[in-house]
């Protein structure tokens, strides 16, 4: 899943076991979008997630505030 936010950023979400919402979509803050599987290789359900800024990864750690 990918999500576009303001200020150009865009998060992505992969190991999706079932999905909560489909293009188009708008997403509220809280929503489930997805839920954690495990696809490919992987033994356990996981979640692989990124912050992007146009094509390059960023850190969430410097990005994320920690708010509920």
């Amino acid at each position: 899943i990918l999500i576009r936010h303001a200020e150009g950023l865009m998060t992505a979400y992969a190991h999706n076991d079932t999905l909560g919402v489909q293009r188009g979509d708008t997403v509220r803050r809280g929503q489930t979008i997805a839920t954690v599987g495990s696809t490919g290789s992987v033994a356990t359900p996981q979640l692989h997630f990124e912050i992007r800024r146009g094509n390059k990864a960023r850190d969430p750690r410097t990005l994320l505030r920690g708010e509920a």
